[in-house]
């Protein structure tokens, strides 16, 4: 049974123009509105009327509709993974659960350089919790302030 073959030139025009194809990966790099910055963000785009993940997107139209209660998470063995990456042979659809079994949750942890509210995780400015996460120190300022 052969694979399907995805190109870029098979989504509409406008869409196929913000997608850069990274050679080395064949990631399909979404260069168009992402929902937040840096590497954490995910593609945006304007789809029957809607803002959606660019991914799902791709997805919906290259592939067919996501099961209810599935999510869209990169194939393995890949290894990458790619936010902006919209490529739908690098995509399936699988449970939550499977998809947080997937996730390095180390690396993810890593990557970030700031709080949900924006304060830098310094040394001074960020401590572990008894769980081993990261937490922001002024965050923690100003929720005992509030009480």
């Amino acid at each position: 049974m052969s694979q399907a073959v995805y190109q870029p030139s098979d989504l509409p025009r406008r869409m196929a123009s913000k997608i850069e194809v990274d050679p080395e990966s064949g990631c399909w790099l979404w260069t168009g509105s992402c929902n937040r910055e840096g590497p954490s963000g995910y593609g945006t785009v304007s789809y029957q009327g809607k803002t959606e993940l660019v991914h799902r997107v791709v997805f919906k139209l290259l592939v067919g509709e996501i099961p209810e209660g599935f999510q869209l998470s990169h194939a393995e063995p890949r290894g990458l993974h790619h936010t902006r990456c919209c490529n739908a042979k690098h995509l399936e659809a699988v449970t939550k659960e499977e998809a947080l079994r997937r996730r390095d949750w180390e690396k993810a942890r890593a990557r970030r350089t700031r709080c949900r509210h924006g304060h830098e995780y310094t040394p001074a400015n960020s401590y572990l919790d008894p769980r081993g996460f990261r937490q922001c120190r002024t965050c923690r300022s100003e929720r005992n302030k509030n009480r």
